[in-house]
């Protein structure tokens, strides 16, 4: 999970953060510009979803790249510390690589807007071609008459709630947290190359009265 990082924090907030995944945090405008490219993203993600280790290969297979192009990418990736090289298994015939942390932080408050534009920019196109998809194939159900399951989750939810600002803070706790309960419970079997995953975007933001009266 890629995450924004708050301005200030509150001692309760602070105490909150104790307990969540150890962070690696970006501010190199250079390296949150080295992330606007969609196999990056699809590596990070990976790497800091599973918390294992990947090969050159299993990764390129996820990108539809050759390994050695995705040599390239992991390296690119290593040099600005989103992820290091794990030790050897098996065979040991080819390099791993793993997260360089639990948690991925874009640090929102520093660096380039050019550069964390591209960033979301990017963030935004993988996952509206990843609705896109899903649009199709549920279109494909439906003209073959395939009723779906009643729990099937929603291909995109908007809307706003009204809280006051400890709310609002409370909701987004309440809410990483249940992402966090739900990322620690895989096991190592279903954080494989071949499991299946379940992809989510979340954005909260908060209503700035001072800025809407301008």
């Amino acid at each position: 999970m890629t995450r924004s990082t708050p301005e200030t924090q509150s001692p309760e907030d602070e105490q909150q953060s104790a307990d969540a995944p150890t962070l690696v945090s970006i501010t190199d405008p250079q390296a949150i510009r080295a992330l606007a490219h969609d196999a990056r993203l699809i590596v990070l993600d990976e790497l800091f979803a599973s918390q294992t280790t990947r090969t050159a290969t299993e990764l390129a297979s996820l990108c539809d790249l050759t390994p050695s192009a995705m040599s390239y990418h992991l390296r690119a990736l290593e040099k600005y510390g989103y992820v290091v090289r794990a030790a050897s298994e098996g065979d040991a015939r080819e390099r791993r690589w793993k997260a360089a942390g639990e948690r991925l932080e874009l640090n929102t408050h520093e660096g380039s807007a050019n550069a964390k534009t591209a960033y979301l920019n990017v963030q935004l196109n993988a996952f509206r071609t990843r609705l896109n998809t899903e649009v199709e194939r549920r279109q494909r159900e439906a003209q073959a008459g395939i009723v779906p399951d009643p729990d099937r989750p929603p291909l995109l939810s908007t809307g706003l709630v009204f809280l006051p600002e400890d709310k609002q803070k409370e909701f987004n706790r309440r809410l990483l947290d249940l992402v966090y309960e739900y990322e620690a419970m895989a096991t190592d079997e279903q954080r494989s190359i071949d499991s299946r995953r379940m992809f989510y975007l979340i954005s909260l933001l908060p209503e700035y009265p001072n800025e809407t009266e301008q």
